[in-house]
């Protein structure tokens, strides 16, 4: 009953500045929850964070290390810029083999006390995906295959919901967020490395193994393994935490 009363509420906040947050409530219905955020992706600027339920811990993650740049390295961000129709997945779906052994996942999951994430992604106006997150904490279970299909049989009407308010109200976010492209989010990703090992960076710290780095990229695992010791020592970093940190601070 209080599904069908966040839907209904959902409809008549289309075209007002309540509708992110109706958005938020009709699909956190859908499923049991601790913390969820609806922001919106655009490919040429940092996430624009519409609406912030979420715990202490996370809530300094995201407007920290995630908005300066980590974002990029998230499997939901990259899932959505090839995005074509509304996904609903878990993270350990979409996100690669390594990604526990990942330094994002250290310093996101493992220490601020989140067990499980479960995402919605939206396409939008323009270039930009409506991302809806929802988080267990380590007290609970993990996000189960049910609780995705919960989610997924109200994505229609959550994607004509989306579809509606942008034709009535324009883009879902701030045009100023949109415009004002961030140089950290275009600029190479540091001015001494190669650009072939600026994609064995990104794709080290999203959690990709070498052979998965090698198959993406077509060269030999034996090729990673050097693009990854030429890339510590111009770094003057020795192991992957370390990366991170630079990564961090070459994005601000």
């Amino acid at each position: 009953m209080e599904q069908t009363g966040a839907k209904a509420r959902l409809v008549l906040a289309l075209g007002t500045p309540r509708f992110a947050d109706a958005l938020l409530d009709a699909a956190g219905q859908c499923l049991a929850h601790d913390a969820a955020a609806l922001m919106v992706f655009h490919p040429a600027a940092p996430p624009a964070v519409l609406v912030d339920r979420l715990k202490p811990a996370e809530r300094a993650w995201l407007y920290g290390d995630y908005l300066s740049g980590v974002y990029v390295l998230s499997p939901f961000y990259r899932a959505a810029q090839k995005l074509k129709e509304p996904l609903v997945a878990r993270v350990r779906d979409i996100a690669p083999k390594g990604f526990a052994q990942s330094e994002y996942h250290r310093r996101y999951f493992a220490l601020i006390g989140v067990e499980d994430m479960i995402g919605l992604l939206i396409p939008a106006s323009g270039s930009e995906t409506v991302f809806m997150s929802f988080s267990r904490s380590t007290s609970r279970p993990r996000f189960s295959a049910r609780d995705g299909k919960a989610l997924h049989v109200s994505t229609e009407l959550f994607q004509a919901c989306v579809t509606r308010h942008c034709e009535i109200a324009g883009p879902m976010a701030s045009r100023h967020i949109a415009a004002a492209a961030s140089t950290s989010a275009c600029k190479p990703i540091a001015s001494g490395l190669t650009q072939r090992e600026a994609q064995v960076v990104n794709l080290m710290l999203e959690g990709h193994s070498a052979r998965a780095i090698g198959a993406a990229l077509k060269i030999s695992n034996e090729t990673v393994r050097v693009h990854r010791r030429n890339i510590y020592e111009k770094l003057g970093v020795s192991s992957q935490g370390e990366l991170f940190r630079w990564f961090l601070g070459s994005r601000g």
